[in-house]
């Protein structure tokens, strides 16, 4: 039972992570920075908390809903790739954090409450499994039976239909982006909670592993299909593979090589080649 539980704390920022990369991913694009969005989230949240205790955290998420909705914005209204908007963000927020930070890890006060909630458990189960649930649950019904779902799904499997169907991409990508950053802050806050010190590389090695839960939970790289729902799936086994790496002696230094061809395979394998028609 202590072994689930550690797992489960372990886990649960990169289910952040891989449930947020997802809704990008459904609309045909990628956000690849929300591991240094995760990372100046807990930059943000040691600077903030001694001024404003546990307000940090929610001024720390708003902040990086805020940036989020940029991205998007510039992604949309200036009609720049998804990938160069978010390999743009990713050199701006891993050169703020490093910049903030000295280069050097930031302790975190023992004292605030909001970080004794996460770390707490009830009946046996960290807290934080139950923000992972909630957050989950919200995006898969936000998916399902909102209209921001029905657009998400519109816009990734043929952009120029959902437009001329009345659509409003830029609205779209815009929410889209916004949830992604907002997901990956809460990650960010939930290591810093782990760790209680941040550092100018806290998150930036799950890049890899958010996009490997993705594709492992069934959402295709083209976009237009695939599912919240089982991208918790896909979170859980990438979270395994990072602790099963482990257990059969390969060196840390290898993860990443695992990572790489795992997204290789899966992408192969859910590739919907015949709506690309050409792949390139």
């Amino acid at each position: 039972m202590h072994s689930l539980a550690s797992f489960s704390i372990d886990a649960a920022p990169l289910l952040l992570l891989v449930m947020g990369s997802t809704i990008p991913i459904l609309i045909g694009g990628i956000d690849l920075s929300v591991a240094a969005m995760a990372t100046i989230a807990g930059v943000s949240v040691s600077l903030f908390a001694p001024a404003i205790g546990s307000w940090a955290v929610p001024a720390t998420l708003g902040l990086g809903l805020a940036v989020g909705a940029l991205q998007g914005f510039v992604h949309a209204k200036c009609q720049v790739p998804s990938f160069a908007v978010s390999l743009g963000t990713l050199g701006i927020l891993s050169g703020l954090a490093m910049y903030l930070t000295g280069a050097s890890s930031v302790p975190i006060d023992t004292g605030l409450r909001i970080f004794d909630f996460i770390t707490a458990s009830s009946l046996g189960i960290p807290h934080c499994v139950f923000i992972v649930l909630i957050v989950w649950m919200l995006l898969v019904f936000a998916m399902r039976y909102l209209k921001l779902g029905r657009h998400v799904y519109a816009l990734g499997i043929h952009e120029r239909a959902a437009v001329m169907s009345g659509v409003d991409a830029l609205k779209t990508r815009v929410v889209v982006f916004a949830l992604s950053a907002l997901c990956a802050s809460m990650a960010g806050v939930l290591y810093v909670s782990q760790t209680l010190f941040s550092s100018p590389t806290l998150a930036q090695t799950m890049v890899l592993p958010a996009i490997v839960g993705v594709v492992l939970g069934g959402t295709a790289i083209s976009g237009g299909v695939g599912s919240i729902a089982m991208s918790i799936v896909g979170g859980l086994t990438a979270a395994f593979l990072r602790i099963a790496s482990v257990v059969i002696g390969l060196p840390p230094t290898t993860q990443d090589i695992v990572y790489g061809l795992v997204v290789l395979a899966a992408v192969a394998l859910t590739l919907d080649r015949e709506k690309l028609g050409i792949v390139k």
